[in-house]
């Protein structure tokens, strides 16, 4: 793997281990069962993904975000990120591009001093929640990592992808090299060079030296 050059990751399953950003807040701020309903919704085809995460983000408006930015905070990390991504960081740029919320995703990029991190961002209005600023939809990642690129002045066959979701297959076709991490889905790994059945990042290593 010596052409690669810069690597992004999902954030919810990849970096940091549970059921994801928005799932963990929800549980903690009691409204799990409406955004459950508001999933069913998209997966019936009734709103799109950013409708999807606008009527969520909803349910927290008015609440501070200091209580959300604890809820996150405190999201266990992937067993293996402290040694992976400082290993990694010797030689190579390190991004997130995550469907996740930004809090987080700022969270893991200062304290593992990575290069790029976009998430979805939490409006705030006097400390509160007061909307979303969609920034990765559905679709959108592989964009993302294409725009990424060009401004490191990287080519997209010296880039890598590492996901779990279906959401991560826009990025995994434009990467030179993808690997699916504990894959939630088949499809994302009908395009995956590799796969990774192992919560532990370090598994990747091998890939990159």
């Amino acid at each position: 793997m010596g052409k690669i050059k810069l690597i992004a990751f999902d954030l919810d399953g990849v970096l940091v281990d549970g059921c994801g950003s928005w799932w963990e807040v929800h549980k903690v701020l009691g409204t799990l069962d409406k955004s459950k309903e508001h999933a069913m919704e998209y997966h019936l085809g009734k709103i799109t993904f950013d409708e999807w995460a606008r009527k969520d983000s909803k349910l927290w408006y008015g609440v501070d975000i200091g209580k959300i930015r604890d809820v996150l905070y405190n999201i266990e990390l992937m067993p293996g990120v402290r040694d992976t991504l400082p290993e990694l960081r010797k030689h190579y740029k390190l991004a997130i591009i995550s469907g996740g919320l930004q809090t987080l995703a700022d969270r893991i990029k200062k304290e593992f001093r990575m290069d790029y991190a976009i998430a979805n961002k939490l409006l705030v209005e006097d400390g509160k929640v007061c909307g979303i600023d969609q920034l990765v939809d559905f679709q959108g990642k592989g964009k993302i990592l294409q725009d990424l690129a060009q401004n490191y002045g990287v080519g997209l066959d010296a880039c890598a992808a590492v996901g779990d979701y279906k959401n991560d297959i826009p990025m995994f076709k434009v990467a030179g090299f993808s690997i699916a991490f504990n894959p939630k889905s088949d499809e994302l790994m009908k395009f995956a060079d590799e796969i990774i059945y192992e919560k532990n990042l370090r598994r990747i290593l091998p890939y990159f030296n």
